[in-house]
C-alpha cells in the first residue's frame, strides 16, 4: 500500500482467515473495502452458509453512504446471460453459473451491490482471472462487486495477464472516480 493510501486509512480489521474489512478516507466519504476468499464449489454446504452469514454481518455494520466494494477470490463462476439477474449482473460476463455464483447472485442482490467485472465489454482473455495448473482452463472466478448507487464511478475492471503474481490467478484491476451531485 501507497504511503498515501495508508495515511487515509482509518480502520483495518481482520475477521478471519477469509474475510478482511478496511476504511478509507476520501474528500466527501468513505471507502469501506472487503477483501475474501470464498470457500470452493466442492466445500461443505455448511462452511459457505457459514462464510457468506459472516460476510453478511460485516457487510451490515458499514454505514450507507461509504463506497462499498468486495473484492476478491469470490470461487464464483458468473452466467454470461444477463436474463439471470440484470440487477446485479451486465452483460458481460464468462462461463455458466455454478452453485457459488448463485450465492454470490445472491448477496449482491441483498446488499444492493452489482458485479464489476460483467458491466465492460472485453475479449475473453480480459475477462478470465484464474488458470488451472496444467492450463487447459480458465474462468472469472476473482470479482469486484461495488454498491450499485456507486456504480457510475465505476470505471474499468478487468483482468491483467502479464502481471507475475506468482499464482494461478491473474491480477484483477478495476478504476474507480467518485463522483458526487452538485
Amino acid at each position: 500500500m501507497s504511503p498515501a493510501a495508508y495515511r487515509t486509512m482509518l480502520k483495518w480489521t481482520p475477521i478471519n482467515e477469509r474475510i478482511l474489512f478496511s476504511r478509507f478516507a476520501t474528500t466527501h466519504t468513505n471507502l469501506s473495502v472487503i477483501v475474501c476468499y470464498t470457500p470452493t464449489n466442492e466445500a461443505d454446504d455448511d462452511v459457505k452458509d457459514s462464510f457468506y452469514e459472516t460476510l453478511q454481518a460485516v457487510t451490515k455494520d458499514i454505514p450507507k453512504l461509504d463506497v462499498l466494494c468486495v473484492v476478491g477470490d469470490l470461487n464464483a463462476k458468473i452466467e454470461a446471460d444477463r436474463k439471470y439477474c440484470p440487477e446485479v449482473l451486465g452483460p458481460h460476463g464468462l462461463g455458466q453459473i455454478k452453485e457459488n455464483g448463485a450465492l454470490l447472485v445472491d448477496f449482491a442482490l441483498c446488499n444492493d451491490l452489482v458485479v464489476g467485472g460483467t458491466l465492460f465489454e472485453y475479449k475473453n482473455v480480459h475477462k478470465y482471472t484464474w488458470t488451472s495448473p496444467d492450463g487447459s482452463m480458465r474462468n472469472q472466478i476473482d470479482h469486484f462487486l461495488v454498491a450499485r448507487r456507486w456504480r457510475t464511478s465505476l470505471l474499468d475492471v478487468r483482468g491483467y495477464r502479464g502481471a507475475d503474481a506468482q499464482s494461478d490467478h491473474m491480477l484483477m484491476i478495476a478504476h474507480i472516480q467518485i463522483k458526487l451531485r452538485a
